[in-house]
């Protein structure tokens, strides 16, 4: 399994969506009222903001993205992250989710296509493509004069850094959400991520426990926090802006279904206000009450002792919504190899060949080859199949026929092969039938004109003809055909 990194995605222009490596965010909140401008600074510095006593630069993203500033929304957030020594604001229109990402859904962009200011490092690709996260890096946010100038008087010296390491040690980090009007604050060190309602099974609906969620082969159980939080037996009202938000909670992954996410905030033990809980252990859940200046109250949550009666049936709906996501795959593998097992298409080469079905992906027509200088040889060219180049084999040519009169004009079909080795396009001169066939035979000794090619006719079958004649047909070892005769890559002959 790739590496996985954890990301924090923000919202800036409506429908861009820019990622930033979560452990450089130190909380994302409201945008603060008073915000004091620079005369004469760097057109993307917004201002300076007071932090808890301290003074931050915040950063116009947009016009830092040199993109159309046409400002920000009533609603914008500010999100806190490190830089260095000392901490900066970036402006951004809401936060989107929390998630982690495997080192092969990230993709660098070409140095070719930036220029000198490479602050965009690369691209998540989610959801096949149809969702593209733009990565911030954030050594680069400022230039080395706006670094110098916007940092001036800002940087921690020693005594202040250790100051600031014990307040650190007394400040904890919540996620702020919203229940049906309330605001709530959960630890973020019980946060693992931040999700879409998107592919909630309800199979497992009972209760309080809306359904589950897989994630990367786990399937987690998911809470209604209204059910969870308050006395109504009314669910929560959903909508474009529900998230589930992923808890680990005493070793046991659980999901809640809440209206939106607020914002990531630093809370220090001397802004909580304690609240007293009744002898039956009503409120034993919560930790305290954050009260701002704004008149915003958050109750900030006990996870631990908010579920410690859940804990029990969640886990065991976990276990057992894992076991039938097991058992599905496992039952949809075994069915897709019911159908192909001992099957072969059979297609027409000068002769009839054949491969084995498991390793048939699709069948093309008229597609567009693209020619490669010096390629020569049975490869003809590639075919961009949906962002994926595949290398061409004509076999005529890598078995030793003639040309075909007009190949390459079109009429050709493509049976694109794959097998562990990778993938390729066959051209074939047409599609004879689909056969199911129970045995095999060891290929007995080939003519001249095949016998270069042995290593991958190792095995032939019996087709029954229509007219009731017993035929020998050769299928092709797809995965020595790639491994033994196009190098990985280039893809050349050998």
């Amino acid at each position: 399994m790739s590496q996985e990194k954890l990301f924090a995605t923000f919202i800036l222009n409506r429908d861009i969506e820019i990622a930033m490596p979560a452990d450089r965010v130190v909380e994302a909140i409201k945008a603060v009222d008073k915000i004091l401008p620079v005369p004469g600074s760097v057109d993307y510095l917004y201002g300076l903001m007071n932090l808890r006593g301290r003074v931050i630069p915040v950063i116009n993203l947009k016009k830092r993205l040199a993109m159309a500033d046409d400002g920000y929304g009533p609603d914008h957030k500010i999100v806190v992250v490190r830089l260095g020594r000392t901490l900066c604001g970036i402006l951004i229109e809401d936060i989107k989710d929390v998630l982690r990402v495997g080192q092969e859904m990230i993709e660098p962009i070409l140095p070719g296509l930036q220029g000198d200011d490479r602050i965009i490092a690369g691209i998540i690709r989610l959801d096949a493509g149809d969702r593209l996260l733009e990565i911030l890096d954030l050594d680069l946010l400022l230039d080395q004069a706006a670094e110098d100038e916007i940092l001036a008087g800002h940087e921690v010296d020693e005594m202040e850094q250790k100051s600031a390491d014990v307040t650190g040690q007394q400040c904890r980090q919540y996620l702020v959400f919203t229940c049906n009007g309330m605001e709530y604050g959960v630890d973020v060190h019980n946060v693992q991520e931040i999700s879409t309602l998107a592919g909630l099974n309800d199979t497992f609906q009972s209760g309080s426990i809306e359904g589950a969620v897989e994630m990367r082969g786990r399937m987690i159980p998911v809470i209604d926090s209204n059910l969870l939080l308050t006395e109504s037996k009314e669910k929560i009202a959903l909508s474009e802006l529900s998230r589930v938000i992923i808890l680990l909670v005493n070793g046991i992954y659980c999901g809640i279904v809440v209206n939106s996410i607020v914002e990531i905030r630093s809370v220090t033990a001397a802004e909580v206000v304690a609240v007293p809980c009744s002898k039956a252990g009503r409120g034993a859940g919560v930790a305290g009450m954050l009260h701002l200046a704004s008149g915003r109250n958050i109750m900030l949550l006990d996870m631990e002792t908010m579920l410690a009666d859940e804990l029990e049936e969640l886990g065991r709906v976990a276990s057992m919504s894992s076991e039938l996501a097991e058992d599905k795959k496992e039952a949809e593998s075994h069915s897709h190899h019911l159908i192909t097992e001992n099957s072969y298409l059979i297609f027409k080469v000068e002769r009839d060949f054949a491969i084995a079905l498991h390793n048939v992906q699709e069948i093309l027509e008229n597609c567009r080859i693209m020619p490669v200088p010096a390629m020569g040889g049975f490869l003809t060219g590639i075919i961009d199949l949906r962002g994926q180049m595949v290398p061409v084999v004509n076999l005529r040519l890598f078995f030793g026929y003639d040309r075909r009169t007009g190949d390459g004009d079109g009429n050709d079909k493509y049976v694109i092969a794959q097998a562990v080795e990778g993938r390729v396009a066959l051209a074939v001169d047409d599609i004879v039938t689909i056969q199911k066939q129970q045995k095999y035979f060891q290929t007995p000794a080939l003519n001249p004109r095949l016998r270069p090619r042995q290593d991958t006719l190792d095995r032939t079958i019996e087709l029954i003809t229509e007219e009731d004649i017993s035929e020998s047909v050769l299928v092709i070892n797809v995965e020595n055909l790639i491994g033994n005769h196009l190098e990985s890559g280039s893809k050349k002959p050998c």
